[in-house]
């Protein structure tokens, strides 16, 4: 157990807030729970212990009694100086009992969840009002090259001259990197095949990314346009990279460090939209090695794009422990390793979608279900709720063309999941 201190700061992070929403506020009730729950904000960073102050260690000064004697105020201000020093050190010591590190732990705990709670219900429906930078910058004399698109109801931000020199250079000098590593693949197929050297540039992005807190990049408000249009231009060119096969594309091995670059982005954005992207591009990439085996005889099986086991298994823990998941999870997909260590691209695919639509979802649904039922009652109705498209009733829902928002329907009573 991390030894605990009262003197701490607190640094709640925003990604974090669906993982403590989920949490369950009785584990607080015993001191074990508590304590588990604490030492998980330590291990976050979101909870930083401070030093303890030192100088009322040193206590007051006292007179010299050698000299003349003190006089009456004088003693009276030594006296409450002593006192002072006493209640403040036994301050100290009571905050350093068990009782009091207790409860210490609790309070910061109950205060982060409700934290989470306060976002994930609240914070939704927070107008945000127009921002009075770009008055202000255009008062301070910067000039006017380029502006961001106007979110609704917003006014649009004016990049300054600065900001388009930088996305400028940006931009260019990833061009220019990917250009450099599509030219290097080509040399290496038809030249030197041991000068690969655009395989360590992405071992080492790898493992860069890596060493990142979990959920990083989750929360995109905070990230400049400049770092949103980065994450793009390297997801298309991964996903390229990926897919792209034969004498001008990359070679298996970086085919396969591409595809965990490209998990671990779509890690690091905690976001469902890039995960499914990652299942879509993985099996198109297991198609197009599939393709190029059978259509060439000269290649042999060593050459077909795996996965690494261990980064998918890694992945699979880190999607039940981020998003609440508490049941047990059911996987109907056996991940394998062949004699290279590595998995295939299908099977990574289907587990991967099978945990974020099957296991999260249940567990959501079940999450759901009991909050609408009465305690103590069994509740056994599905509630099957549609929006979208109607224009050719695919969703049964009578001569309405477009549902906007989630409408409950009757048409799907026996729904099992």
């Amino acid at each position: 157990m991390v030894p605990c201190q009262t003197n701490v700061l607190l640094k709640w992070q925003e990604h974090f807030n669906s993982s403590w929403a989920a949490e369950d506020s009785v584990q607080t009730a015993r001191r074990h729970g508590a304590a588990v729950l604490y030492n998980k904000l330590l291990y976050n960073k979101e909870v930083v212990t401070l030093a303890q102050p030192v100088q009322e260690l040193v206590g007051p000064r006292l007179p010299d009694f050698e000299c003349e004697s003190s006089t009456s105020a004088e003693k009276e201000e030594y006296l409450s100086s002593l006192l002072h020093s006493q209640r403040w050190l036994a301050h100290r010591m009571l905050t350093q009992t068990s009782y009091t590190l207790g409860l210490h732990q609790r309070l910061v705990v109950l205060q982060r969840i409700f934290y989470a709670l306060h976002s994930k219900y609240h914070d939704k429906f927070r107008v945000q009002l127009p921002s009075q930078s770009t008055d202000s910058g255009a008062e301070s004399g910067q000039i006017e090259l380029a502006s961001e698109p106007c979110p609704p109801g917003g006014v649009s931000k004016i990049k300054s001259g600065t900001d388009v020199l930088i996305e400028m250079g940006v931009r260019t000098g990833l061009s220019l990197l990917f250009s450099l590593l599509q030219q290097n693949w080509r040399y290496a197929a038809s030249v030197h095949p041991e000068s690969v050297l655009c395989n360590d540039v992405l071992a080492t992005a790898s493992s860069v990314l890596a060493s990142l807190p979990p959920l990083s990049l989750a929360n995109e408000s905070k990230i400049p346009s400049v770092g949103l249009d980065c994450l793009a231009q390297v997801a298309d060119f991964l996903k390229k990279t990926s897919v792209s096969s034969g004498s001008g594309g990359a070679d298996p091995t970086g085919r396969r460090l591409a595809l965990e670059l490209l998990l671990g982005l779509a890690m690091q954005r905690g976001s469902l939209k890039f995960l499914l992207e990652w299942v879509e591009v993985a099996l198109a990439a297991s198609m197009s090695s599939t393709s190029a085996l059978s259509s060439s005889s000269s290649l042999s099986l060593q050459q077909s794009v795996g996965v690494n086991l261990d980064v998918i298994q890694q992945t699979l823990l880190q999607m039940r422990q981020y998003s609440g998941f508490r049941g047990d999870a059911v996987n109907t997909q056996v991940l394998t390793k062949g004699t290279d260590g590595l998995c295939q691209l299908s099977q990574a695919a289907l587990c991967l979608f099978e945990e974020q639509i099957c296991n999260l979802a249940s567990s959501c649904l079940c999450s759901c279900s009991t909050d609408v039922a009465a305690p103590g009652t069994e509740n056994d109705a599905v509630m099957v709720y549609v929006w979208g498209s109607n224009s050719s009733h695919q969703l049964a829902e009578g001569t309405l063309e477009k549902i906007l928002l989630p409408k409950l329907t009757q048409g799907f009573s026996d729904a099992q999941m």
